[in-house]
């Protein structure tokens, strides 16, 4: 039996009312309230997603810096640690889109529950006596940005991030008409 016109209407009716009520996800697009945490930025290593949790990978960025360099928070937010782990001083700030940043190695006053806007100072690049810099031998700040759902990027929230470009599988290929260029 083939169903009315007037169940199909109600049927799509209630489906879009349900879907209007469904949690939105939290956009983590690039804003202009986002900012590079500190002055003059050299990129000295990216992000490199790893496969799985457990695995090896760059969970964040490196900045190349100089022992007591100002940083400044990427965006606004409240301090939810400010301490020694291991071997290095940290500092994270959860943000209101659920984004949670660290920056090590840092020294900062600021401690847990303290709100920060975007911009402000909130410590300087400060390395411990057993500190080892993973950028040797140079001195960097990483950088990292996670959700619940893992670790992102930093250049994504900062806008910075080239988009990807797909190319033929054998590179060399083009499906383009002759006379137009790929």
């Amino acid at each position: 039996m083939k169903p009315s016109r007037f169940t199909l209407l109600l049927i799509f009716a209630v489906g879009a009312l349900l879907l209007s009520y469904l949690p939105k996800p939290t956009p983590a697009s690039a804003s202009s309230l986002w900012q590079v945490p500190i002055a003059k930025p050299v990129l000295a290593q990216e992000f490199r997603q790893p496969n799985a949790d457990w695995s090896a990978g760059h969970r964040g960025v490196d900045y190349l810096v100089k022992s007591g360099q100002e940083v400044f928070a990427p965006h606004e937010g409240i301090v939810t640690f400010s301490g020694l782990v291991v071997d290095r001083n940290l500092l994270s700030i959860r943000h209101q889109n659920g984004m949670i940043t660290s920056l090590e190695p840092m020294c900062s006053a600021k401690t847990k529950g303290t709100a920060v806007t975007t911009g402000e100072v909130i410590g300087t690049v400060c390395f411990g006596e057993r500190y080892v810099s993973h950028c040797l031998p140079r001195l960097c700040l990483h950088f990292s940005v996670r959700t619940e759902n893992g670790y992102l990027s930093p250049l994504m929230v900062l806008g910075t991030l080239s988009p990807s470009r797909l190319k033929p599988w054998d590179g060399l290929t083009c499906s383009r008409p002759s006379g137009v260029q790929c």
